[in-house]
């Protein structure tokens, strides 16, 4: 049977505090045991000490200087609850007033019970028995209501501060629940309100470095968040709406009307798709068309048909890509991210650049700081930099030097990609990282309009912020993501 564990924190609280209380009355008890033991001690060796010196005078003066001594002693030691009795070997009283009946065995008696001439109750004592050659019986005696007192003080404090420890565990246990209760229904009416519709509420903080506060702060952030996918949500309806207005964009709706887990991971590209495939499916049309009307002969039937397969891979290649920045944009990746040596990462790319930069008439300069790690995805990383090292390449002449930067400022680490080609005009450099933008000087180069769009969505994903900055002359493109601490660069995986 599995224990009972309170699920409250009132219960969690009460259950503490009767776990400490508990402690602390097995402490009073240690604490007792020990106080009495030591007491015991003292009056076994008040006993012992004065056994010892009757039996010295024994042994000098015989039965009749012990006799003396014993009277002597009890009448110097009668107040301080010492006692003394001397018998023969008959039980005959010698000497003493010990009001007790001398013991047959000789060796201690823990209780010995002694009447009182004055008050004629009979109290407990601690008693050590001697017999002497001739048998007689010599009796040294100690009260132990000292010893009985304390212990009965020891167990009324532990009492006493057993029950005022209960209390006051029992009483801060209602105040922490009656605290946490207050922040539990603050945050509960803040996601009740939003359940019911107000999405702009949010969570109230103290401004405290507390975990409510950290809690909160987190929560809030999520809200965000998803207000944010839900304007992102609206747009996408605005665009699809827009779309409809052209047969491909009809087509498309249909498609996502009846695949809407598709339509979450395809954000605000239904418009972009539906422009840039109008020239690679009129390609393909205009080649199958071909194929019918004008081939004569296998050649020619080959040749047109892998014409027409060259354009289909591009289509493919074309969806792959915005299928990738979408799976990206939803940050469900984050969850995979792990601490990654950004510094392993463009090492490696730049030094598989480095060759076919150079055999293209560029020249490649690197500089690297060492021991520079973030928290993301290898691959990812690998792509954003593949992708800015090839679009410098693409959009800049012969002779132009591309430069890789990895520095570390602060508590970031800045990756800086920069050459000192024809750049790109201020006005221009927000779009493009859109999707499919392309500048009237790219128009003779191949691709899509995609590379800087994924470069944007891997940077977004790993909470990097992305700056787009005139190189005078050429262009500087600059991420600064957050620094991994030392403490986690020791489980960094090897690029």
């Amino acid at each position: 049977m599995k224990p009972h564990i309170p699920r409250t924190t009132f219960g969690l609280a009460v259950m503490v505090s009767v776990v400490l209380t508990a402690l602390a009355v097995l402490s009073g008890l240690v604490g007792r045991y020990f106080a009495h033991e030591e007491l015991e001690q003292q009056l076994d060796h008040r006993i012992t000490t004065e056994s010892s010196l009757l039996i010295e005078e024994y042994d000098r003066g015989g039965l009749a200087a012990l006799a003396a001594m014993v009277d002597s002693h009890h009448d110097r030691h009668e107040n301080s609850g010492l006692g003394y009795l001397l018998v023969d070997h008959q039980g005959r009283r010698l000497a003493g007033s010990l009001q007790a009946e001398a013991p047959n065995k000789a060796g201690w008696r823990e209780h010995l019970y002694v009447g009182n001439k004055t008050t004629g109750d009979r109290r407990a004592h601690q008693a050590l028995t001697v017999i002497l050659p001739a048998g007689e019986r010599l009796v040294v005696a100690a009260d132990r209501m000292p010893v009985e007192e304390i212990d009965a003080v020891i167990g009324w404090i532990t009492a006493g501060m057993t029950s005022v420890m209960l209390m006051m565990g029992i009483g801060s246990a209602w105040i922490l629940g009656l605290i946490t209760r207050r922040r539990i229904d603050n945050i509960s009416k803040v996601a009740n309100a939003i359940a019911a519709g107000d999405l702009s509420r949010r969570i109230d903080r103290n401004n405290r470095a507390g975990e409510f506060d950290r809690l909160t702060e987190t929560l809030n952030r999520m809200l965000d968040r998803n207000a944010e996918l839900l304007t992102n949500l609206k747009q996408i309806s605005t665009d699809i709406a827009h779309d409809l207005l052209t047969p491909l964009g009809r087509t498309l709706n249909r498609m996502l009307d009846r695949n809407a887990e598709l339509l979450t991971n395809l954000k605000q590209i239904s418009t972009d798709i539906a422009h840039d495939l109008l020239t690679p499916l009129g390609r393909l049309q205009q080649q199958l068309e071909l194929a019918l009307t004008d081939c004569r002969n296998t050649q020619d039937y080959r040749h047109t048909i892998e014409r027409a397969i060259a354009t289909a891979v591009e289509i493919q290649q074309l969806f792959s890509s915005l299928l990738k920045i979408s799976e990206i944009e939803s940050l469900t990746l984050r969850k995979t991210f792990t601490p990654i040596s950004l510094t392993e990462v463009a090492k490696r790319v730049t030094d598989a650049f480095r060759p076919d930069i150079e055999e293209n008439g560029r020249k490649l300069i690197v500089r690297l700081d060492h021991d520079l790690h973030i928290l993301g995805e290898r691959h990812l990383l690998s792509q954003l930099l593949v992708n800015l090292i090839e679009n410098a390449m693409r959009h800049t002449p012969v002779g132009t030097t591309i430069s890789v930067i990895l520095s570390r400022a602060a508590d970031h680490t800045i990756l800086t990609v920069e050459d000192d080609g024809p750049g790109i005009p201020v006005a221009d450099r927000a779009r493009v990282i859109e999707r499919f933008v392309r500048l009237e000087a790219s128009r003779s180069t191949k691709g899509h309009g995609l590379g800087l769009s994924l470069v944007k969505a891997i940077a977004t994903a790993h909470e990097a912020e992305l700056i787009m900055e005139d190189n005078a002359p050429g262009l500087c493109i600059r991420l600064s993501f957050t620094a991994l601490p030392i403490r986690d660069r020791k489980e960094a995986t090897k690029v």
